[in-house]
């Protein structure tokens, strides 16, 4: 029951459509239609919602050849299951190759769209009409080949009246334009239909040398679907397909020639040549626009990957690896640039030199691996104690080193109290770390930042020689000049 509406909705589109082309034909004397739109709404509701909306078909089939056509119930029931059969059967083929329910973006899907939702489904209703058109007496079996030819283009050229702009329409009703681009596409859709308008309304006679002149209309066609979207260029060709039809009908239009038994045969084949036309430059088009986005996306990409890969090799190149601060060679770089504003601008300058103490007895007595959590440990309370300015650097070993720009030895003694004091505070793993500082503050007679770095030194062996006798110091003086 939830499906009722819209079946019912598809059955009173299909025979609507039947019905105002059947009298609008008939008026004229004209019938078979040339171009059967009805077709365009079996083959986009079967495309757009599958075998629930078969019955909708089937119903505004069935009625359209029993009320409009005469035909008996019986006959009615039977074209009606070929009016379903082919759209139905062209909306499978088109879901199960090309995957998608609007096949007009890639090239092969307008392939499948026009083989399997056009022909074939032409195919399929001509052939099972014509057939029970001989049976019952309707059709001559000397014309059921030109009725059957008639009856395929008919369906065929009806699918690309309507079906490709109701399935594309219906996607996206979202229309995204700038006010210049509404200009132009707005200039473009007019200037077509008023030269339509001209072509199928202002040409009579049956002398003229205008038979090829409906092909311009390919111009804003193209323009349309290049410029804007294959979106409105269908809706352009579905507007001037009902121009040609009007103007032909009425005796008006470049397809009266004469002995031109057909014009409206002539405004079928356009309909079909620029439908084509219009599906296959749009495909071209949204092709391409695909591939310039994939390959924006990945120049995108590569880009991220260089800028990774770089910011790793630039880090790999200034960082320790094992806490994150500078290396000793980068933190030389920083130095020297540094001491040389202090110079320059007048201002303070100061180092701390800062080393583990018995970093050795404990990776004896629990490993290296807690040897390294104790150096990271000592990193992070050093970069917890200074300012956002300062360049903390692992000169290496267990041996760090901070530089304090504007900073004078006083104020540098208060930040490695502070470093001591959180040190002090109990750690999670329970392992007590201290660290012996020593500071130095740049001299006007200091040649580079090894000059500074050499009184630090000698401070911190002085600070380490008190806490734990000559030997010691002795042994880690060695260790660091």
């Amino acid at each position: 029951m939830r499906n009722l509406p819209s079946n019912l909705g598809v059955a009173a589109g299909y025979f609507l459509l039947a019905y105002a082309t059947f009298n609008f034909l008939a008026a004229y004397g004209v019938f078979p239609a040339p171009l059967w739109p009805s077709a365009s709404i079996a083959l986009a509701a079967a495309l757009m919602a599958g075998r629930r909306l078969w019955p909708g078909i089937y119903l505004g089939s069935f009625a359209a050849n029993w009320l409009l056509f005469g035909a008996s119930p019986a006959v009615a029931a039977l074209i009606a299951v070929s009016n379903v059969v082919g759209p139905a059967l062209g909306a499978a083929l088109i879901r199960r190759t090309a995957k998608t329910t609007v096949p007009f973006f890639e090239l092969r899907h307008v392939l499948w769209f026009v083989l399997f939702g056009a022909l074939l489904h032409g195919l399929i209703a001509a052939s099972g009409g014509v057939a029970l058109a001989v049976m019952s007496n309707t059709v001559a079996a000397s014309e059921a080949v030109t009725h059957w030819f008639l009856w395929t283009l008919s369906d065929a050229g009806g699918t690309f009246l309507f079906a490709p702009a109701l399935l594309l329409w219906w996607q996206d009703r979202k229309v995204s334009l700038t006010l210049a681009q509404w200009l132009e596409n707005g200039a473009v859709v007019l200037a077509a239909l008023l030269l339509a308008a001209v072509m199928f309304f202002g040409i009579r006679g049956y002398f003229h040398p205008f038979s090829g002149l409906p092909y311009l209309l390919l111009v804003p066609l193209m323009w349309l679907t290049v410029r804007c979207s294959v979106r409105a260029g269908t809706g352009l060709l579905s507007l001037l397909a009902l121009i040609a039809i009007t103007g032909t009908i009425a005796d008006a239009g470049p397809f009266h020639l004469l002995g031109a038994e057909r014009p409206l045969l002539g405004v079928g084949l356009m309909v079909v040549a620029m439908g084509v036309s219009t599906l296959v430059v749009g495909a071209l088009v949204s092709e391409r626009r695909a591939a310039e986005q994939r390959l924006r996306e990945l120049n995108e990409s590569l880009e991220q990957r260089i800028a990774e890969r770089t910011a790793e090799l630039h880090r790999r190149a200034t960082q320790d690896g094992l806490t994150g601060l500078a290396n000793r060679t980068h933190f030389f770089e920083v130095g020297e640039a540094a001491l040389a504003a202090a110079r320059a601008s007048g201002q303070s300058l100061s180092v701390l030199l800062i080393d583990m103490d018995r970093l050795k007895g404990i990776n004896d007595t629990f490993g290296h691996g807690v040897g390294d959590d104790a150096i990271v440990t000592l990193a992070f309370a050093c970069r917890a104690c200074v300012r956002k300015g300062d360049v903390l650097g692992r000169l290496g070993g267990d041996e760090f080193a901070i530089l304090l720009p504007a900073q004078s030895a006083t104020e540098a003694g208060f930040i490695a109290a502070r470093i001591e004091a959180h040190l002090a505070q109990p750690s999670s793993g329970g392992l007590h770390i201290t660290a012996s500082i020593g500071s130095a503050e740049l001299r006007p007679q200091d040649g580079s930042l090894d000059d500074v770095l050499a009184r630090a030194d000698a401070a911190m062996y002085e600070r380490k020689r008190q806490r734990f006798g000559d030997h010691h110091a002795r042994v880690v003086r060695f260790r660091t000049c």
